[in-house]
């Protein structure tokens, strides 16, 4: 039986995401350090540079109240699960990919906290078992985009 489990965080010391994957923990870390004392950084406070280590498995989400778009799917990504969803809403995607990501961006929309997940791939192949981190940008006081990554699970 696939384990599901989901860790929402204020990013805050005492509300901080325990992240078992290596990669997205260093991600998390480079977030934390970029926020500061805000809620969450704006997109502008990451240079490519600094992402490089997570392009492959990067996601950008571009939010518009509780429409959201992928601005950005990793290739990696689309080799791991066969296809690409740049440019495509990801409300349409839920024959692809179910209705989870959708809900947890809109969650992430709502509160401004960060989540972490471990789970079986909500696409069609559910035998993957996978960790995600999604972590809010914000401008204007309000998420405006989404920065998210996925590896698979480094543990059964």
């Amino acid at each position: 039986m696939i384990q599901f489990g989901q860790v929402f965080g204020n990013g805050g010391k005492a509300g901080a995401l325990a992240i078992s994957h290596p990669a997205l923990r260093a991600l998390y870390d480079l977030w934390q350090t970029k926020r500061g004392d805000r809620p969450a950084p704006v997109r502008g406070d990451f240079t490519v540079e600094e992402l490089r280590p997570w392009l492959g498995h990067l996601m950008i989400i571009d939010c518009d109240g509780e429409d959201t778009r992928y601005r950005l799917y990793g290739t990696e990504l689309v080799r791991i699960f066969g296809f690409d969803l740049t440019g495509q809403r990801v409300a349409d995607c839920a024959s692809r990919i179910g209705d989870k990501p959708m809900l947890e961006y809109r969650q992430i929309i709502r509160s401004g906290k960060p989540i972490y997940i471990s789970r079986g791939s909500p696409s069609a192949r559910d035998y993957l078992l996978m960790d995600k981190l999604a972590l809010p940008l914000m401008e204007d006081g309000r998420v405006n985009k989404i920065l998210a990554a996925i590896y698979l699970s480094e543990s059964e």
